[in-house]
């Protein structure tokens, strides 16, 4: 689930953005799915703050995208508030968009400014809860309303942003940084962390009343049925037909840390493919094609194309060691790979070694390079591990994860409740 440089394909493809939110809708259509939930519960109207959102999309973009279909499903208002340029609807669901700046080497991410409207617009929506994705500015915005307004606030914790400061070499607020997101964290009701990994990390920075609700794949439309001979050849490039693969899906970022995977690049009869764009491709492209390393970088790709990238691999790799859950681990799963990440953050939660994968030491590409070695020299094993993991993620259905979201929602209702009787 990547992409988060949106500008070309937006402007090449007017069409793209409808054709994501329905491929985002289909993801609760599947027959891997479990049963809907109750449509009458007593929270009818949510607003939610998110702090990224259309036209970029990550993440955060895409989990706010198929929360928003789920309520609208279940017969719920949504009022949504993003940073501009935010689309003024998605799918009928009217968007308020917050004045915003762009970061210069970032000019996807945007930073929303204050903005008293919003108050106002709030107030006469009248939610029965408030919803923030990865909050920050504007979600510290909403957490102030909900307690305005007498709601409850339900949190997403999804961006390490402590975790960004220090790899950015801005280790002297990763403090102050701690602080803030603290204090706007336990200003909620409930926040909800992608991971127990994450839960454990934020409870011991004195983050309170923390449940986890993790993430869903589409294990239908991402599944080891779509490798074909023609993607196969393109993602070799050229190379040995009879390399063995091995992926690199996200962001090319310097927080991903990329360079982790220089070993691989080095291994032969292995070809290392990298697919997604960002401020740190160039010189990552410089880095893995130096020095008797090689790689081929694909640039970012959505929708089928990414789909295909996927099945026609054979082993994942995913050396980040600050997110706080990894969605395109689980989308390599459920392509049926064995997948290789980091011992630190959200996708080290998601694997046991040697299960559906391997779990490498941050910082040492040399583990990284043993396990591909490993799952190159042992066909058998890499069948094992690839089934393995398909079938872990057969069972994270988006549908059963926005039934225990609704379990949330009804939690944090009753808890502001207690709130409120003992003031």
């Amino acid at each position: 689930m990547m992409r988060e440089n949106s500008t070309r394909a937006a402007g090449g493809d007017p069409g793209w953005l409808q054709r994501l939110i329905e491929i985002e809708a289909r993801a609760l259509d599947h027959p891997t799915a479990a049963p809907a939930v109750d449509s009458a519960p007593a929270i009818q109207r949510v607003a939610i703050f998110s702090e990224a959102f259309l036209p970029k999309v990550d993440g955060v973009t895409r989990t706010a995208l198929l929360t928003l279909e789920h309520l609208r499903r279940t017969g719920r208002e949504v009022l949504i508030f993003a940073p501009a340029p935010a689309p003024s609807q998605v799918d009928g669901i009217p968007v308020i968009q917050v004045p915003s700046l762009w970061l210069p080497d970032y000019p996807d991410t945007r930073v929303p400014l204050l903005w008293p409207r919003i108050w106002g617009v709030l107030s006469r929506f009248r939610p029965d809860l408030i919803h923030l994705f990865s909050p920050l500015c504007l979600g510290a915005t909403g957490m102030i309303a909900g307690g305005a307004l007498g709601v409850p606030v339900i949190a997403n914790y999804m961006t390490d942003l402590p975790a960004y400061a220090e790899r950015y070499g801005f280790g002297g607020v990763q403090r102050a940084f701690i602080g803030a997101l603290r204090w706007l964290h336990n200003g909620c009701t409930l926040t909800l962390a992608p991971t127990r990994w994450t839960q454990t990390e934020i409870a011991g920075w004195g983050f309170r009343r923390l449940r986890v609700w993790g993430r869903g794949v589409d294990s239908t439309r991402f599944n080891p049925l779509r490798r074909s001979p023609e993607w196969r050849q393109r993602l070799l490039a050229g190379r040995d037909p009879q390399s063995l693969i091995a992926l690199y899906v996200g962001r090319m970022a310097k927080e991903k840390d990329i360079q982790d995977l220089e070993r691989i690049a080095r291994l032969p009869g292995v070809a290392l493919t990298l697919v997604g764009d960002g401020s740190h491709r160039r010189q990552m492209e410089s880095f893995l094609n130096r020095d008797g390393r090689s790689a081929c970088f694909l640039g970012e790709m959505l929708g089928d194309d990414l789909v295909q990238a996927y099945a026609a691999a054979d082993v994942f790799v995913f050396p980040g060691a600050r997110e706080t859950f990894g969605q395109v681990v689980l989308e390599a799963m459920a392509s049926g790979l064995p997948v290789i990440v980091a011992n630190r953050g959200g996708p080290a939660a998601l694997v046991v070694e040697g299960e559906p994968g391997f779990i490498c030491t941050v910082g040492d590409p040399q583990s990284y390079a043993a396990r591909v070695q490993r799952l190159q020299d042992d066909p058998t094993l890499r069948t094992r591990i690839g089934q393995n993991a398909r079938q872990f993620a057969l069972v994270r259905p988006w549908s059963a994860v926005m039934q225990e979201l609704e379990q949330h929602y009804q939690a944090a209702a009753r808890l502001y409740g207690r709130f409120k009787r003992q003031q």
